[in-house]
């Protein structure tokens, strides 16, 4: 018995003994790792910085990667890993001239055949990073790879897709006419600050949007009429005003604000009781800048009732911009209205 406990105590002695090493080994082995990576990730940072602010030819260039990659661990993933965000993150954070050759740079360290290797990967969130990497460095190559994911079982990586080839396809924007889903606000700002910067051409398919089954197609086809001042399809436009999407409704009155179709004074008047509170303000916005002594009249008369607060207010300062001198005779006894106009021409009051 005591030979049998003495045999333990040495075993676990020894196993121990092993454990504190291996721990000590793992951990000096982790921070050789970090302190390598850290060191590369710093030598690969001055290299392309000094890369692209030198202004460098195409053959320099390819010439200065193929030596550069041999001065760092270039097979290992990581090393790519960290090549690849920080050319993502000159593009992003770099514009003009000095971006010319980020492109170049990123096909010579073969981080396009990288990438594809995402895109071939069976899970849809290793595809969506592929369609980032190609969508945020604008690498139009990349867009025969990403549009057969337009017709994925999986939603979220259509989504990815479509978005993706709206950076990559900026010259053809035709197939957003086939989005399946609706379009959040976040993302549509993000499709109209594409649109502001591309200016790509028009789609030669944009009438056919703004008559889709889809919600939030026929608003961005709204919006893209406008930002290409299609002022010949005016009348598809206030078509609209029939729908029983009261956000197309509402899309429809902006347009004729920022189109200024002087035609649709009396269309919107007509509108103005089928609507609720929003859109409402918005008629009365968009009678502001298109309105005549027929719409005085037709605020002159809103006024008279009662409405909402908001709504008056706005019709106020509707009344103030088409007619500033309006007030001085109009309304004389009414207090609210009074005040309101006083508010109106001095915000401070």
């Amino acid at each position: 018995m005591p030979h049998l406990i003495h045999f333990i105590l040495i075993f676990l002695t020894l196993f121990f003994l092993i454990l504190i090493i291996l721990l000590i080994t793992n951990r000096w082995r982790y921070e050789s790792y970090k302190s390598r990576i850290k060191s590369t990730k710093t030598k690969i940072d001055v290299f392309l910085t000094s890369l692209l602010f030198s202004f460098s030819d195409e053959e320099t260039i390819i010439a200065d990667i193929k030596q550069f990659k041999k001065e760092i661990p270039f097979e290992k993933k990581w090393c790519k890993k960290i090549i690849l965000n920080e050319i993502i993150y000159l593009k992003q954070n770099l514009k003009g001239e000095i971006t010319d050759n980020i492109h170049l740079i990123y096909e010579q360290f073969g981080l396009f055949d990288y990438t594809l290797k995402f895109l071939s990967n069976k899970k849809w969130y290793v595809k969506s990073l592929g369609i980032y990497q190609l969508q945020t460095l604008e690498y139009t190559k990349g867009q025969s790879y990403v549009r057969p994911y337009l017709k994925h079982k999986n939603k979220i990586l259509v989504s990815n897709a479509y978005f993706g080839l709206i950076s990559l396809a900026s010259d053809n924007l035709d197939f957003l006419n086939d989005y399946p889903d609706s379009i959040s606000l976040k993302n549509e700002i993000k499709i109209m600050d594409i649109l502001h910067s591309k200016k790509p051409p028009i789609p030669n398919n944009l009438n056919e949007w703004i008559v889709s089954k889809n919600p939030s197609v026929v608003k961005l086809g709204i919006k893209f009429m406008v930002f290409y001042n299609c002022f010949n399809e005016t009348q598809l436009i206030l078509d609209l005003l029939q729908s029983d999407d009261e956000t197309i409704r509402h899309e429809v009155i902006v347009a004729v604000n920022d189109l200024i179709i002087i035609g649709a004074e009396q269309v919107l008047i007509d509108q103005f009781d089928n609507e609720q509170k929003a859109n409402r303000i918005e008629i009365l916005k968009s009678l502001c800048t298109i309105g005549t002594i027929k719409t005085e009249k037709f605020v002159h008369d809103l006024l008279i009732n009662s409405i909402d607060q908001d709504v008056k207010l706005q019709a106020v300062y509707t009344l103030n911009q088409l007619n500033p001198v309006y007030f001085e005779n109009a309304f004389e006894g009414n207090s609210e209205i009074t005040k309101m106009v006083k508010h109106v021409k001095d915000p401070y009051i």
